[in-house]
């Protein structure tokens, strides 16, 4: 297994490019290729991964770059954090300390000894910290200009000595940190790997061409937009964004509109669905392309900057419908944390699940979590855990447990539960001791849209989380419904969502 650190220190005193190049020549030892990469520079270049302009231009984007020139890496990596010369300098312990979460490296500490050895342990420690409070992983730290002290915990050697126990700690240790910056770079990997076909029946909306210029940009999906050809290219070009490698199908398409029109005809004729009905309803972009996604000629749609929810939803129900074993469509959000990505739902559809509902509402999220590259210990929330409580809304989340339970037995599951003992480790161990999940809850099912609603609000809000969804679970081909007031972020991150959903799910239904 391939050992890559990120190399850093607390202050400018410290040559880290003479540092790091000793810890690489270490570290070539035993592997057979070895990088010096630099995250942040003042030039570009071939093992560069942002410049400082590029950072304070654009820091979302400078992240993702880096992210990305790492990975392209073949062999290890050791890359090295900045030097206090550039214009982060009042800010660069928590950049290095949050670079390193980002690319998820072990990070070796280099410290100036050169005021004596306790002064230097007590840097190191502080230092360690600090690095710990931007959720990054020291596994050791090198001395320079003096000897190495002893730090309990951690190994230490000086810069002229034996690095090998440093790098043996640093391979050793398991960084599971994600960042968001980490976990938007997975996702737009993950749907680069496989491209899908996302429709999008909005295209006179700015949000959608805009988000579907980005998309296609960046290589996450092909985008299928709903218009005639030449009104959407037109509209594009004159407000900057480039659609010109989306598919663009009018929806006055005769031959379409027959093929539809007589599938829908078909599907719906126990209700009464008329051919002429049917080519009414065609007329509906939600409609028209969710009949795309049925009929293979898409794999995904996105819908609902300027329509209802039910608008959006309402077709899928009708003939996608939801999978074998489930009847219910539930909204599902990935909250993505400083340190880790976290799956709140239903947050977005069932208003009051009955305990049925909580136990499809359960099972779905546990496949979401998977996909998404969650480990899933799921919390089925309520306002007491265990047996302390006792009423009806607290039965019917007891209730929704035991059935998901008894459907799929090897999830893992906790429930009724309180959200502080499914997040926090010493309330899971006093409250629900026996229960694996306690305190390490990863997905948390709430009791109804009301409480799902306001908490992952809440979290988004206060905590400063990244919502990515509402991601429908539980329909066979994903359909995902946009808020009316969805930033082109918002939009970008659903394609992106709705394409590795699609990865699951290949084929038409028809």
């Amino acid at each position: 297994m391939t050992t890559s650190v990120f190399v850093a220190s607390p202050d400018g005193r410290v040559d880290l490019n003479s540092a790091a190049q000793a810890i690489a020549k270490a570290l070539g030892r035993q592997e057979s290729s070895t990088t010096v990469f630099t995250p942040l520079s003042h030039t570009a270049g071939a093992a560069v991964g942002a410049t400082f302009a590029d950072f304070t231009n654009d820091e979302d984007a400078a992240r993702a770059a880096i992210l990305d020139r790492c990975a392209a890496i073949d062999g290890a990596v050791v890359a090295v954090g900045t030097d206090y010369t550039g214009p982060t300098a009042p800010t660069e312990l928590a950049l290095n300390a949050s670079l390193a979460a980002d690319l998820a490296l072990p990070v070796i500490l280099v410290v100036d000894a050169a005021q004596g050895p306790e002064f230097a342990a007590a840097y190191a420690c502080t230092t360690t910290a600090a690095f710990a409070k931007e959720h990054a992983t020291v596994a050791g730290v090198v001395f320079t200009n003096g000897t190495a002290p002893t730090l309990n915990g951690l190994p230490t050697a000086s810069l002229d000595g034996n690095l090998e126990p440093l790098l043996a700690n640093a391979a050793a240790t398991k960084v599971t940190t994600r960042t968001p910056a980490h976990f938007n770079y997975e996702l737009m990997s993950r749907a680069k790997s496989e491209l899908k076909t996302i429709v999008m029946p909005e295209s006179e909306d700015l949000r959608i061409l805009e988000a579907a210029s980005i998309t296609l940009a960046r290589g996450t999906a092909n985008i299928v937009l709903l218009g005639e050809r030449d009104e959407v290219i037109a509209n594009a070009k004159a407000h900057g964004f480039d659609v010109s490698g989306a598919k663009i199908i009018s929806m006055n398409d005769p031959q379409l509109i027959e093929s539809y029109a007589a599938k829908f005809a078909e599907l719906r004729a126990k209700k009464g669905i008329t051919l002429d009905q049917a080519r009414e309803t065609m007329k509906d972009g939600a409609y028209f392309g969710t009949m795309m996604v049925y009929m293979g000629a898409a794999d995904g749609l996105v819908s609902g900057a300027n329509h209802t929810t039910a608008n959006t939803i309402r077709p899928a129900l009708q003939f996608i419908k939801t999978k074998p074993g489930t009847k219910t469509v539930s909204g599902a959000f990935l909250m993505s944390l400083a340190d880790r990505v976290l799956l709140f739902a239903d947050c977005a559809v069932t208003i009051d699940p009955t305990p049925e509902q909580l136990a499809d509402i359960a099972i779905a999220s546990n496949e979401t979590a998977k996909m998404f590259g969650i480990d899933p210990r799921i919390a089925l929330l309520s306002y007491s855990t265990g047996t302390s409580g006792k009423g009806p809304e607290v039965d019917a989340v007891r209730e929704g447990y035991e059935l998901a339970a008894q459907r799929d037995p090897q999830a893992k599951l906790a429930g009724p539960i309180q959200f502080d003992a499914a997040i926090d480790p010493v309330v899971g161990k006093k409250k629900m001791p026996e229960n694996p999940v306690a305190g390490d809850a990863t997905v948390f099912v709430f009791p109804n849209l009301n409480s799902g609603n306001i908490g992952y609000k809440v979290a988004q809000r206060t905590a400063n989380a990244v919502a990515v969804g509402p991601l429908l679970q539980g329909l066979r081909r994903p359909v995902n419904d946009l808020s009316r007031g969805a930033t082109v972020d918002d939009i970008v991150n659903t394609i992106i969502m709705t394409a590795i959903q699609a990865q699951g799910e290949t084929g038409p239904l028809a």
